[in-house]
């Protein structure tokens, strides 16, 4: 039998324990972001897209617990990695589309050499996001491609309405394209299974949240996503298909991350297969 002493130790212990983690994970980690660098091999890479650089933004969900100032900063240090592209994969708000204008102001704040190019999530009020983002400079693509050109090399940048709120149509988002790279930005990573299918080199994925919260020697135990954990973080090689999804750096549902950091990914590109 332990002695009272004993067990007030222990019971004080495990509420301190509690209390810390807690701490960490409401407070601490959520800001605490980390940027991930990834060398992404493209087969037949055109020459003069060789060490182009692209950085990932996802999920930002502003709102109350993600704040302005907190987003803010984020994009000092996306702009800090003097991008040649960025890429944003949806889901800008959570909880009101009031919060949209100052996202969207924040986000033309962003400085890259060629351009910024966004799609849609399922939080993400289509019409009015639109909108107010391509008004900010911000190519949003929903089914739909563009050739981004280097002298007379080029490659396609598409993007695809979100698989939940949306109408994904990929034939429609490739109809035009030949056999250069074509790199998709799609919200939604459940999506790989239809776009493995279709001759895309590389998707930049978003939505999962890393699980938002990931236990040690386990992992994410829910991940919104039909195929569970599968996909709920990083790097994965689908047939020729090359798809990365990010943590993003907002949170929704519960305002805490635990052993899932905010995410922002600086992809660098290399060819892996030269044409002879």
């Amino acid at each position: 039998m332990i002695s009272r002493r004993t067990f007030i130790h222990g019971a004080c212990g495990y509420v301190l324990g509690v209390l810390s983690v807690g701490s960490y994970s409401r407070f601490l980690e959520p800001r605490w972001v980390e940027i991930k660098n990834v060398v992404i091999g493209i087969n037949n890479l055109p020459k003069r897209f060789e060490g182009m650089s692209i950085v990932q933004l996802s999920d930002i969900h502003h709102c109350e617990y993600v704040p302005r100032e907190f987003i803010k900063k984020c994009i000092r240090k996306v702009n800090a990695l003097s991008p040649d592209i960025i890429v944003l994969t949806g889901d800008f708000v959570y909880g009101s589309n009031a919060f949209i204008p100052s996202v969207a102001e924040e986000l033309s704040e962003l400085k890259s050499k060629e351009g910024v190019y966004a799609v849609l999530g399922n939080h993400d009020n289509k019409e009015l996001t639109f909108d107010i983002l391509s008004k900010k400079g911000i190519h949003v693509l929903i089914n739909e491609h563009i050739p981004l050109y280097r002298k007379k090399d080029y490659l396609f940048i598409a993007g695809v309405d979100d698989l939940w709120a949306g109408k994904l149509n990929l034939e429609t988002t490739l109809k035009g394209t030949d056999d250069k790279p074509k790199f998709l930005l799609c919200h939604n990573p459940d999506a790989i299974e239809m776009i493995k299918h279709t001759g895309i080199d590389f998707v930049m994925a978003g939505h999962t949240h890393g699980g938002q919260v990931s236990l040690p020697l386990y992992g994410p135990p829910i991940v919104y996503s039909k195929f569970g954990a599968r996909y709920a973080s990083g790097l994965f090689h689908e047939g020729k298909t090359i798809m990365y999804v990010n943590n993003g750096i907002g949170v929704s549902i519960f305002p805490v991350r635990f052993f899932a950091r905010p995410e922002i990914t600086l992809f660098t590109l290399q060819n892996s297969l030269q044409s002879v």
